[in-house]
């Protein structure tokens, strides 16, 4: 008759020696995840990404297994250290913005002017929806024209200072020798239809910018 302890060490190394088996069968790949914080802005250097080897069915598809392939490429949008690096997620062109964003296809990327009261009190963020409206100018605008609905539903795609540089959020860390920044305008994704008139309104028109819910 076997004792107890013969048993008990037969079910530790039949343990063992399945744990050992589904790791070998169960097949892994790697993926390419970010190695730190990435915002966007500059072109991905091969120290911004690290391979880690993963179970292949448990990963999205779309996941890039390569860090030279990512090299040199953009990102549409900033990545947090240990996020995936998605194929869809990388661009050929540079990130114009600091949110990392551009122009979906079938846009172009304008400058409206805006301050804090006509862009929802400066509260405005990259990545908001929202419908443009153009208030006629006193003493510019010609006589008779009325507030026009120019655009609906367009993308933020940054928010920039009075002078022309990239706008630092609250709890961001302001640039060396930066003074107060005040928002100076809001560069939107204009849809091509419309691209002219926003254009032409810039001269004679004060922009509203209201916060669109979406249909």
């Amino acid at each position: 008759m076997i004792g107890r302890r013969p048993l008990v060490a037969i079910a530790l190394i039949a343990g063992l020696a399945a744990g050992v088996l589904y790791h070998l069968g169960a097949q892994r790949s790697p993926v390419v995840v970010a190695a730190r914080d990435i915002d966007g802005r500059s072109a991905i250097v091969a120290d911004d990404l690290v391979a880690r080897s993963f179970p292949a069915d448990g990963m999205p598809a779309g996941t890039l297994a390569d860090v030279g392939a990512a090299v040199g490429k953009r990102l549409r949008a900033p990545l947090l250290a240990g996020q995936l690096v998605l194929i869809s997620g990388l661009s050929d062109e540079g990130a114009l913005f600091q949110s990392g964003l551009v122009p979906p296809s079938g846009t172009r990327a304008i400058a409206v002017p805006a301050g804090p009261a006509q862009a929802l009190g400066g509260a405005i963020t990259p990545g908001a929806r929202v419908d443009v409206i153009a208030v006629p100018a006193s003493g510019r605008a010609p006589a008779g024209r009325a507030t026009e609905m120019l655009a609906r539903e367009v993308l933020v795609l940054d928010v920039r200072t009075d002078a022309g540089g990239p706008l630092t959020r609250a709890g961001s860390k302001p640039a060396v020798g930066a003074t107060s920044e005040r928002l100076g305008s809001v560069v939107l994704a204009i849809p091509l239809r419309d691209e002219l008139v926003v254009a032409d309104r810039i001269a004679t028109s004060t922009f509203v910018l209201a916060l669109s819910g979406g249909r």
